[in-house]
């Protein structure tokens, strides 16, 4: 290891010497004027010293006095209060309420404690009708914010199993990278959701907050590799998911406003696309409907149309226009 006292004088001089070993094997100038430039610039010094203060930081090895000060700072307010009253407690009672103040407090602690990772529930045990399939359950604990899961689920028609039906680009699923389409669900958070309709579970994902634990059974589909599509579109309607009955979810679609632009992120479903708007800083993507939908109710709104064939049939980025 690499004394930290001379960490930053030893490795200048290694690079030093290393760039004057090569230079005789360069078959360029330009290659000795790039290797120079990178083994001499700021950038890579900047980094060796940062190297150097975290050895230094190893070696003292330094420890917290105290890895509660938010209890400290409270019981101190506590006494201030009972004192007699001054500008000078008036003023150190007024720090210690700021809110910066406090979460301060409460960074430091957490560090002091190492409590860096999220606490997971403990793992529930498995029942005795699912020896059988021990070997292919798996448990998924997902940290689910105030957002949706990014998943549909459906009962399959063939083995009347709950399956997810599709994964969201971008949301809590899609990026656990646990979950994917066509697995069984068996369990959320301990509750079994073979016996119930996919109406009667859809509550229990979305009153779920923090850590969220699935038992699921990994579908024998295939995943596809995904890759994000760059199509962009201007949606010449107004749609509200909420008032669609036809959409798998309410809460997995995407509400848009005519004029706005969209990215089709994925288009393997004939129905129902998965898009984001543009410029929106939520990156989970939602569903739509997709052209081959848009243009099929449209036609049904205008039964004209069926004598009269349009000129261009475009539900993104066009009219329907008759003769």
């Amino acid at each position: 290891m690499i004394n930290p006292s001379s960490a930053s004088g030893g490795v200048c001089r290694l690079l030093a010497s290393l760039l004057y070993g090569l230079e005789f094997h360069m078959d360029t100038s330009e290659d000795s004027t790039f290797l120079q430039d990178m083994l001499m610039g700021n950038t890579l010094h900047l980094l060796i010293k940062v190297y150097d203060r975290l050895q230094k930081y190893r070696a003292q090895r330094p420890a917290p006095l105290l890895d509660s000060t938010r209890g400290l700072a409270q019981d101190l307010a506590e006494e201030l209060r009972g004192v007699v009253t001054s500008p000078e407690t008036t003023e150190l009672l007024h720090l210690l309420s700021k809110p910066h103040v406090q979460a301060f407090l409460s960074v430091h602690d957490m560090v002091a404690q190492k409590a860096f990772d999220p606490r997971l529930p403990p793992l529930p045990p498995l029942p005795d009708n699912d020896e059988k399939e021990e070997d292919s359950i798996k448990i998924v604990c997902l940290m689910k914010n105030q957002e949706p899961l990014g998943a549909t689920i459906k009962r399959d028609e063939s083995t009347g199993a709950i399956v997810v039906a599709r994964v969201l680009r971008g949301g809590a699923a899609d990026r656990s990278g646990l979950i994917h389409e066509g697995d069984k669900l068996k369990e959320v958070n301990g509750v079994p959701v073979e016996d119930k309709n996919p109406e009667e579970i859809i509550p229990i994902l979305a009153h779920s907050e923090g850590a969220v634990t699935f038992k699921v059974i990994p579908g024998t589909k295939e995943e596809p590799e995904t890759i994000e599509t760059k199509i962009f579109v201007r949606a010449l309607f107004d749609y509200d998911p909420q008032a669609d009955p036809a959409i798998p979810c309410k809460d997995a679609g995407l509400e848009f406003r005519r004029g706005d632009v969209l990215q089709i992120v994925s288009q393997e479903d004939d129905t129902w696309w998965q898009a984001r708007r543009h410029g929106d800083a939520n990156l989970r993507a939602g569903l739509i409907p997709s052209r081959q939908l848009q243009e099929r109710r449209v036609t049904l709104q205008r039964p004209e149309v069926l004598f009269h064939p349009p000129r261009v049939s475009k539900a993104f980025g066009g009219k329907l226009r008759n003769p």
